[in-house]
């Protein structure tokens, strides 16, 4: 629908209100109507979900209108008027909440109106999850929109709940199927989705039951109300809202004719939509995309505050999508907790397994070892939470938006409560530490879900660097490792795990692979020099004989080190070897054409590869006549395992190595 349409719609509803105000006003009370009938034989409580937008408003003028209507005996009972601040609203809309509130509050305490504003309990709130637990915030085609539970629904249901306990016990019991009643201000007209909505949740033309709470009740009692019917019914013959807001204040709230409302409380179902782009968005969504039409059209305005908050919510849009700011390391907790209690370690690092059934514990080794693997169960790229690293840049360009904004974008309270979530991960700040920084940033570096750069969403200009580097650890080991370097240094390189597996010589070591792509890191020798220092220098001061600071490698880097020196000396000849078994396995050998010096090669050969073929798990030795263990080519008596040999129809010996 053009936007052209729209307005001579719009015109031509405007026009029927001015022509014919009885007609249009009949809808209206026919629902005060309805909800008078429902309001007097329901002996419990009401609550009206109040976000102070068009919609709720309206719901809260004809109930407003309805309870004038009544005697004062006919006031029975409570109309709870309930509205949810997600402390991440703009100041804007969060100071006209609280002053229709009040105004709510005062005006309408006669008709038994009861005003509650809840809020998310610290543990809940948004900068906790993002910030302080580097929980990746609900963006387009990524991720559980977590917020809208968390911030609206929990306190709203909370405080719900809270009244339903408080309703009375009725003998007998009326013939109700609720204890509670539910007022909210949806529309068939919002949207198609919506629309959908309602009537899957409606048990009839109104009336449907709570997703969340048992016992309670929804009311749509406008849901066949238009857009434009609904502002010219609040215009109509008052400039001002029954408890005293003026109505141009609450048209100031919108803005352009795009901005749309976002409901108080969702169903279950709707909480994949996206909020996007509404009147009562929260200031750090990203449903709608890294401009948010609600922030510009305040900034448009002349509110040059927004300008920092947008800023920084674009910042997060940017972050959000960079693999360099994702931790690899998944599930931490648990694999120090599996580490602590077993150690699997490799052959060459347990003295212990040096004895005469050398070869079989090395075989039960490779099998048991603990492989690395890349990304999910599929092994696709599928990165965990923020880093520490960029979460703590994200709590400094907070500030430092708070700071130019001139009033709170977030409790001290919150604050300390972040810290405190660092703190029990292993990074330890002190909130003196923390100063006002308004980090930039360099451009996005997106990979696919197969690991390969996504060259359409990737913006950085910087060189971007593959770092592989092997290590002799088992999987968990390597995390906790890893995990231990983040701690130390503050920081985090991204990286993908993986292992290199060696099947006929019967070799496995677990390996790396480091993202680097930063401004001043121009050629390979540079990331590969920059990886190393984060792996195994950076990180720990020390003093000193001389009284100045230096850094010194840890206990556990200097075991690392040596690990990853001893696999990258020794991997050439590894896969040399792996190579040389895998090219002479089913290789057949007419002993027969062999000379005394050739046989005598063999025979070294052979004395040489006992460990490799001693080991090996299957021998390919099916419907073919084993022979004794000793074989005598030329006068000359060469041993041999008998597993490894066997002998062919044609009478010629065949070696598996």
């Amino acid at each position: 629908m053009t936007i052209n349409v729209i307005k001579k719609q719009s015109d031509n509803n405007f026009m029927e209100w001015i022509l014919d105000p009885e007609s249009k006003l009949k809808q209206f009370q026919d629902i005060k109507t309805l909800m008078k009938n429902e309001y007097l034989n329901d002996p419990y409580d009401w609550v009206v979900a109040f976000s102070s937008g068009k919609d709720s408003t309206l719901v809260l003028k004809l109930v407003w209108e309805m309870l004038s209507e009544l005697t004062q005996d006919q006031r029975h009972k409570k109309i709870h008027v309930i509205s949810s601040d997600t402390t991440v609203e703009t100041n804007k809309l969060t100071s006209f909440l609280h002053k229709s509130l009040k105004m709510i509050a005062v005006n309408g305490a006669e008709l038994g109106i009861e005003v509650h504003l809840v809020k998310p309990r610290l543990i809940q709130r948004y900068f906790r999850h993002v910030i302080g637990l580097g929980v990746i915030p609900p963006a387009p085609g990524k991720g559980f929109q977590w917020c809208t539970d968390r911030l609206k629904i929990a306190p709203l249901n909370s405080k719900m709940t809270e009244i339903l306990k408080q309703q009375p016990v009725i003998i007998p019991e009326p013939e109700y199927n609720h204890r509670l009643t539910l007022l909210l201000g949806v529309r068939l007209d919002e949207s198609i989705k919506r629309a959908a909505s309602i009537k899957r949740h409606t048990s009839n033309d109104f009336f449907g039951e709570h997703d969340y709470i048992p016992n309670a009740r929804v009311f749509h009692a406008v849901r066949d109300i238009s857009t434009d019917d609904t502002w010219n019914f609040l215009r109509y013959k008052s400039k001002e809202l029954p408890w005293g807001m003026p109505i141009e204040k609450l048209e100031a709230m919108y803005g352009g004719s795009n901005i749309k409302e976002c409901p108080v409380i969702r169903s279950k179902k709707e909480l994949n939509k996206s909020c996007g782009n509404t009147r009562t968005g929260c200031w750090v969504c990203l449903l709608g995309g890294r401009k948010d039409k609600m922030l510009q059209e305040l900034i448009d305005g002349g509110d040059e505050s927004v300008t920092y908050l947008a800023d920084w919510k674009e910042f997060l849009f940017d972050v959000t999508f960079d693999c360099r700011y994702k931790d690899p390391i998944k599930g931490i907790k648990e694999i120090e907790k599996r580490v602590q209690k077993h150690s699997n370690k490799g052959f060459l690092d347990n003295p212990a397994l040096w004895h005469e059934d050398e070869f079989n514990r090395y075989i039960d080794d490779y099998k048991a070892y603990e492989r690395a693997t890349k990304g999910n169960e599929k092994g696709e790229y599928d990165p965990g939470k923020f880093s520490f690293e960029m979460r703590r840049m994200l709590l400094e360009k907070l500030f430092y938006a708070q700071e130019m904004a001139g009033y709170k974008l977030i409790s001290d309270k919150e604050v300390l409560l972040i810290i405190q979530e660092w703190s029990n991960e292993g990074y330890n700040v002190a909130l003196e530490e923390l100063k006002p920084i308004n980090h930039h940033y360099d451009g996005a570096v997106v990979l696919k879900r197969d690991w390969t750069i996504n060259e359409k969403e990737t913006t950085n200009k910087n060189a971007i660097f593959f770092v592989e580097v092997p290590l002799n650890m088992p999987a968990s080991e390597l995390a906790v490792y890893h995990k231990e370097r983040q701690r130390l240094t503050g920081k985090s390189i991204f990286c993908f795990y993986s292992h290199a597996d060696f099947s006929h010589a019967k070799m496995v070591y677990n390996k790396a692979t480091f993202l680097v792509c930063k401004k001043d890191i121009l050629t390979l020798e540079e990331a590969t020099s920059y990886v190393y220092e984060w792996l195994y220098l950076e990180g720990h001061i020390t003093i000193g004989m001389d009284g100045k600071s230096f850094t010194k490698m840890t206990k556990e880097a200097k075991n690392a080190a040596l690990k990853h020196l001893m696999i990258d000396t020794l991997g050439g000849a590894i896969k040399s070897l792996d190579e040389r078994i895998g090219s002479l396995k089913n290789q057949s050998v007419n002993l027969k054409t062999l000379s005394d010096e050739e046989i005598a090669k063999l025979s070294r050969r052979w004395s040489l590869l006992q460990k490799w073929i001693r080991i090996e798990k299957e021998n390919h030795i099916e419907q073919n006549e084993k022979i004794n263990n000793k074989l005598t080519v030329n006068n000359k008596k060469v041993e041999y395992d008998y597993n490894s040999v066997y002998l062919t129809k044609d009478g010629q010996l065949v070696f598996t190595f």
